[in-house]
């Protein structure tokens, strides 16, 4: 229930936040810290399909590709995963490397979905504008999401 709630709080701040920030600014993917709050709580063999299912609503909701943000999602919770294995979550630098490679993987998920299907107009080489300032914004309210939700529903982490 409480991945539910976080799922639906963080789809409803995503849109009020691209609805303020408009053009001017691409927001901070809340949908995907929620993603990565909710599968650290579960194993990998729920994790992987929470994620693509969670991406799966986002494209059904924003009208979008149909498997793009799944396939990001999936591949961001993959990474996560792997790279929680590699260093500690509970360290600044460790929850540095975990986001920034989770997020890297996002969007490398993002790409293989664009080269399958075609898609011209989503290229890298003008797109990097948007990746850096999403990756730099929700990188900067990362602690705070990740502590809001650990005040408000308890640290719960699954065990190794």
């Amino acid at each position: 229930m409480r991945i539910l709630l976080l799922v639906i709080l963080a789809f409803i701040a995503q849109s009020f936040l691209s609805g303020l920030l408009g053009e001017v600014l691409s927001p901070p993917d809340l949908i995907y810290l929620a993603t990565l709050i909710a599968i650290g709580s579960v194993s990998p063999y729920a994790g992987l399909p929470l994620a693509f299912g969670i991406g799966l609503v986002q494209d059904l909701l924003s009208a979008g590709y149909p498997g793009l943000h799944a396939v990001g999602l999936l591949f961001a919770a993959y990474a996560y995963y792997r790279l929680t294995r590699l260093v500690h979550w509970d360290e600044l630098a460790g929850k540095i490397v975990v986001l920034v490679g989770s997020f890297l993987a996002k969007w490398l998920g993002y790409l293989l979905i664009a080269v399958w299907l075609k898609m011209g107009g989503f290229n890298p080489l003008t797109l990097w504008p948007v990746m850096v300032v999403e990756m730099v914004l929700t990188l900067l309210i990362a602690p705070w999401v990740i502590g809001s939700y650990q005040r408000v529903f308890g640290v719960v982490r699954r065990r190794e």
